[in-house]
């Protein structure tokens, strides 16, 4: 009995980046990550370049040349995303403190902020000492 084996997405984009740079063949990727059927690679290759099964005596080649840069967009675009949320986060954190000290200093008559040339007091150099 047959059974079939599916692979992920990113294993597959991965091996067809390494054919793509040359690094290794279609069969040597067959052979070194045990991938069954000798067009498999082929296909994947066919699959990222928007090929239909239709259109398989169309080289692949072409239109895959500017995956690599397509894959490295996306993740740029990601990463920033990611960024801007952590810049965000960051930014209400920084309100929520004003806030906090604003109305630390209302209500409770206490002045949080630091001033500028604030001097260390002599008690404190001496237990950083010890």
């Amino acid at each position: 009995m047959k059974t079939t084996k599916y692979y992920d997405s990113s294993f597959k984009r991965q091996v067809v980046l390494e054919v793509l740079n040359g690094s290794i063949t279609k069969e040597e990727a067959r052979r070194r990550y045990n991938i069954g059927g000798k067009s498999t690679v082929l296909e994947w290759m066919r699959s990222y370049a928007g090929l239909k099964r239709k259109e398989a005596g169309t080289d692949p080649l072409p239109i895959l040349r500017n995956m690599e840069n397509d894959i490295d967009k996306a993740e740029l675009k990601e990463k920033i995303e990611k960024l801007e949320a952590k810049l965000e986060y960051a930014e209400l954190k920084g309100r929520a403190y004003q806030i906090m000290v604003a109305f630390a200093k209302e209500k409770y008559n206490l002045d949080l902020e630091k001033k500028p040339g604030a001097k260390q007091s002599k008690n404190s150099k001496r237990r950083g000492q010890q």
